[in-house]
């Protein structure tokens, strides 16, 4: 069974996300994802809200400066706020998303805390049951 991750993305990269401009998402460490697993698209500040979903297509780790010319062009960043993004890091993880859908509606945190009280925003990334995220999700 696939797995079900909530990550936390800046709007301005989730927007990029969605309008297929960016194709890989960034992390500086790797979650325990595979090919399949669906990621659930939490906007950070000032949103506060799940927008949509997406899923794993594959996982790519290497040094920032490999992932850099083998695929900033779907990275959605410029090369002066990457780098920054990894200064002093030796890895970089990328995760080349498709079947990406944003939802009609935002999913607010209020909303969210509905279906799961304890519900914190991750700082980068959580692993959620896809039971515990059907009543969520069916609110789409």
């Amino acid at each position: 069974m696939s797995k079900v991750v909530i990550l936390s993305i800046k709007p301005e990269f989730s927007d990029r996300i969605f309008e297929g401009t960016k194709k890989i998402e960034l992390r500086k460490s790797k979650p325990n994802l595979k090919k399949g697993d669906l990621i659930i698209v939490y906007n950070t500040l000032p949103d506060k809200a799940i927008v949509g979903v997406c899923k794993v297509n594959e996982i790519i780790q290497s040094t920032p400066d490999e992932i850099w010319n083998n695929y900033s062009t779907d990275l959605g960043i410029d090369k002066k706020r990457y780098f920054e993004y990894y200064l002093g890091r030796d890895k970089a993880v990328g995760l080349r998303i498709d079947s990406f859908r944003k939802f009609k509606n935002r999913i607010s945190l209020d909303t969210i805390r509905e279906f799961l009280p304890d519900f914190t925003p991750p700082q980068t990334f959580k692993y959620y049951n896809r039971d515990l995220l059907t009543g969520i999700l069916a609110i789409n």
